[in-house]
């Protein structure tokens, strides 16, 4: 190639060069930068200080060797440093970080990334939903984050994640969404609706922020594959601040109810045995029979699984869900509503087809609904209901609080006295002929 010709190449390539207007930008200064210095002063450090009092002969804490405890022996107070993370969503100091975190502590300190300390306390939490509200004690000029959204998070969309992992403060990973509404399992119960990304999180991150590119708060890492590196899970931030709304207004997040009684057995996805009159389900023009397929964007792979995804669901929102009716597949919303501890005992005792009274500290039969398991077994009034689902019943309060807490079983097990005889009465609970409620 000729001189001339490179000469010619070179000046239209110099041409084709962007004219810069003023004095360059930093090119270190990429958009993870922006967001680590508009977002980090939020992210805290927790420290929660829980005592326990242990028996110093022993492994066990207190309450657990009744022998020492009864015969004069001193336990030993012991102290124990509980490190996570949390984000300030509000002026005023509300953090939000893991139930986790915080829960059994004594004493919390709120540590921020100009390295001011407050005192904490408790405001609200809930372990099912692993969410938890402090408000920190006596602080003025705080960082605040900026809320984002969950609910148009693409898979691959870059992601930062800020937390105290181990107990560094203020420490930054990045990575993308890996996926959305994972369901996890602990040792303890099972977390619905995740977002899964591969930002690397450790112990300690717990409770931090998960942020996108604009510097906004789209979750709350809670918890790591310990079988894996580069898998992390993190709480979705409107999924979060509902549950933050019920803790602030409640103390809890209150049950929820759908009206969808659904057969446990049915698999793939939850067939409706039955729509409790007047509820959620009904309104939302869900019949017996269909078969739901998809809960919030969450498959449903079974009718047990669909039960642990219920107990998931908030009051007050609306969740949409994929129901399959015969070859066709429907796309309905249900307005969630409050489970009332009364609605639940109604629905328990109409299920289970039975109505007692006490009599003398012990529960007599006065009531077998005609087409009831209990009525196909034999059961009749006059008999003694002594347990049920495992719990000995001595007055109709009792029975009440069993009633509300099978209300969407599939079965239970009664204990049913005739005479001088005990007997062990499996009892299936009725799906149809459920009046509203």
């Amino acid at each position: 190639m000729s001189a001339l010709v490179l000469m010619a190449l070179g000046l239209a390539a110099a041409q084709a060069r962007p004219v810069l207007v003023g004095p360059p930008e930093d090119p270190r200064r990429s958009p993870v930068v922006a967001v680590v210095e508009s977002a980090g002063p939020a992210v805290v450090n927790i420290g929660a200080e829980v005592v326990t009092n242990q028996n110093p002969f022993g492994r066990g804490g207190e309450g657990e060797d009744p022998f020492w405890r009864n015969f004069g022996g001193r336990q030993r107070a012991q102290r124990a440093q509980s490190l996570g993370s949390g984000v300030i969503i509000d002026a005023s100091g509300l953090v939000l970080t893991n139930e986790h975190v915080v829960a059994r502590a004594t004493e919390i300190t709120v540590t921020l990334a100009d390295r001011r300390a407050f005192k904490a306390e408790v405001v609200g939490a809930d372990p099912q939903f692993d969410v938890a509200v402090l408000k920190i004690l006596d602080a003025t000029d705080l960082p605040v984050v900026k809320l984002g959204s969950s609910k148009d998070l693409m898979p691959g969309e870059p992601l930062v994640a800020i937390g105290n992992p181990f107990g560094l403060s203020n420490s930054v990973t990045t990575g993308v969404v890996s996926a959305l509404h994972r369901s996890i399992e602990s040792d303890e119960r099972a977390y619905e609706d995740f977002i899964q990304t591969d930002a690397a999180i450790n112990p300690g991150n717990s409770g931090g922020a998960l942020l996108n590119i604009m510097g906004e708060l789209i979750g709350i890492n809670t918890a790591i594959y310990r079988s894996g590196s580069g898998i992390g899970f993190a709480i979705p931030i409107d999924r979060a601040t509902a549950v933050v709304q019920e803790v602030l207004r409640y103390g809890e997040v209150r049950p929820a109810f759908t009206g969808l009684i659904i057969d446990a057995e049915s698999t793939p996805g939850a067939r409706v045995a039955a729509v409790v009159p007047g509820s959620p389900a009904e309104q939302a023009g869900l019949q017996k029979d269909d078969v739901v397929v998809d809960l919030g964007g969450q498959e449903v792979k079974s009718g047990r699984g669909f039960w642990q995804m219920e107990r998931g669901l908030i009051p007050g929102h609306e969740i949409r869900l994929t129901v399959q009716r015969g070859k066709a597949r429907q796309a309905r919303t249900l307005a969630v509503r409050e489970l009332a501890l009364d609605m639940a005992q109604r629905l328990g005792a109409a299920r289970l087809g039975l109505s007692v009274k006490a009599q003398q500290g012990r529960l007599l039969i006065t009531k077998v609904a005609p087409n009831s398991s209990a009525a196909k077994v034999g059961v009749k009034p006059g008999d003694l209901l002594m347990a049920l689902g495992g719990r000995r019943l001595r007055s109709v309060q009792e029975f009440e609080g069993v009633c509300a807490a099978i209300h969407d079983a599939a079965s239970v097990l009664a204990v049913v006295g005739r005479g001088r005889v005990a007997y062990n009465v499996p009892l299936e609970l009725a799906v149809e002929g459920i009046t509203a409620l």
